[in-house]
């Protein structure tokens, strides 16, 4: 939970040692006192696992024993921000600490204005705090105001405090770097950091993960799938090595494998409605309808109301349920979604697709005319629709849309790989080369996904057209 602390801190004999004495006692009911850092320490590792009430009992009793302590305080703050966007409720918490000069009291009043948006008054404030304290807290104050930035996901702000820090031979510093670095996408450059990290300690499954997320993020899968190899060997229990090596697999297509590697991870994450999501994915891409749905029902159960998640669950839910043949079902699961603030024109588009590929092509159409009227002709509808119809094999009527959309949105730049397949399909040359042209340029991915089977298939995109030009005699 905390931006400071290190996953391996978990895995240390010293941790070990603490949380083996904890529950030992509280399995013979005893009391047993520890400093409000152990006790938050041993919380947060049940926060991590998925047992959010026992971590908040736990901190509640650190609390009444150390009223005014720091680490419990800050606890309870932080899960009010990230848990429950309570402002107030954070505020009051960090007013309720003792020492207001503790370091990590300034980190949480900039993290509860950076909630607030105020991210120019949280820097100030920073600033300020920086002017004040002692010289030789500067470096590390630098290096942490860095790691709050990081996991807020403000770059800059991050750049600028990292080159504030002169402990650039710290450990501390080349973290911090390095996730800087895999932001900034130099993915080389963090990974060479972390291989510099790894090799002063390779028993880190902090350095070995984040390896493994820098080489994802540049498409290395196989080495990726290595390095969190080497984390579980450490620790076959690491719910992010389990997660990442399952999404490695995942991405290899190896759909099997991944699913147990999910479900290993549920172990660990037991409550955490993400792993549930994968795994009914992962058993609807293998066709086990029944399973998947089991699953998107638990990973519902698990979420909050307010969860991002939860529609895509839903859409998956009524696709498996569609696949089953139980299209009905697969409408009411779909009403749930409609009732979250989800985007409603692009819901009415799912739920035509999902109506024409189960051959209710008439049903389908009152959907996807209500959500292209709904959305006033939204060039980003009309194409999502167009897209559908031409996937059920409707390639007429797909086509006269394509060409009603760029025909009113000349400077829609998107979906022309699509429009491209059309054109060839109809064997209208000249038009498919237009096209195809566009394609490349605007969207060389989707060019790849579409119309790769009409190249070979080492090919890069920008030599589609030319390639398409000679084939067809037109060069």
């Amino acid at each position: 939970m905390s931006y400071n602390n290190s996953e391996d801190y978990f895995e240390s004999s010293e941790f070990k040692a603490t949380l083996k004495k904890f529950e030992e006692a509280e399995r013979r009911g005893q009391e047993i006192i520890l400093d409000s850092e152990e006790f938050v320490d041993i919380a947060e590792y049940y926060y991590n696992h998925g047992k959010v009430n026992a971590a908040i009992e736990i901190i509640n009793r650190a609390i009444d024993l150390y009223p005014g302590a720091a680490a419990p305080l800050l606890f309870k703050a932080r899960m009010a921000l990230l848990d429950y966007n309570d402002i107030n409720k954070a505020n009051l918490y960090a007013d309720l600490i003792n020492d207001k000069n503790d370091l990590e009291y300034f980190y949480l009043k900039a993290e509860i204005m950076i909630n607030e948006g105020k991210i120019e008054e949280a820097d100030n404030y920073l600033e300020n705090k920086y002017e004040e304290i002692d010289d030789d807290e500067k470096d590390y104050f630098a290096i942490d105001t860095t790691a709050l930035y990081i996991d807020y996901n403000i770059i800059g702000k991050a750049n600028k405090w990292i080159k504030k820090s002169e402990a650039v031979d710290t450990v501390e510093y080349k973290e911090q770097y390095a996730r800087i670095m895999m932001e900034n996408g130099d993915y080389k450059k963090s990974q060479e950091l972390f291989n510099e990290l790894i090799d002063n300690n390779p028993y880190s499954t902090q350095y070995w993960n984040s390896l493994a997320s820098s080489q994802f993020l540049c498409n290395n899968i196989e080495e990726a799938i290595q390095s969190c190899e080497f984390a579980l060997a450490i620790n076959p229990e690491n719910a992010t090595a389990l997660l990442n090596k399952a999404n490695g697999l995942y991405n290899l297509g190896n759909y099997k494998e991944a699913l147990k590697y999910y479900t290993r991870y549920c172990e660990q994450c037991p409550n955490d409605e993400n792993g549930e999501t994968l795994i009914g994915f992962c058993n609807m891409l293998l066709e086990d309808y029944l399973n998947a749905i089991k699953h998107f029902q638990i990973a519902e159960r698990l979420s909050a109301q307010n969860s991002p998640m939860l529609t895509d669950i839903y859409k998956d839910w009524a696709f498996a349920l569609c696949r089953l043949g139980r299209i009905d079902e697969s409408m009411t699961v779909l009403d749930k979604a409609q009732n979250i603030g989800c985007d409603q024109n692009e819901l009415l588009v799912y739920r035509g697709s999902l109506l024409i590929g189960s051959g209710r092509f008439y049903e389908s159409k009152k959907y996807f005319l209500k959500a292209i009227k709904d959305s006033d002709y939204s060039p980003n509808i009309v194409m999502k629709t167009a897209i559908v119809i031409y996937e059920s094999g409707n390639i007429n009527v797909a086509y006269k849309m394509f060409q009603m959309l760029y025909k009113k949105y000349p400077n829609w730049t998107k979906g022309y790989a699509y429009y491209a397949a059309i054109c060839y399909s109809l064997n209208k040359e000249d038009e498919f080369l237009k096209n195809l042209k566009k394609a490349v340029i605007f969207s060389p991915e989707e060019s790849k996904i579409v119309l790769g089977k009409l190249f070979p298939e080492d090919m890069e995109t920008n030599y589609y057209y030319q390639y398409m030009l000679n084939k067809l005699g037109k060069s």
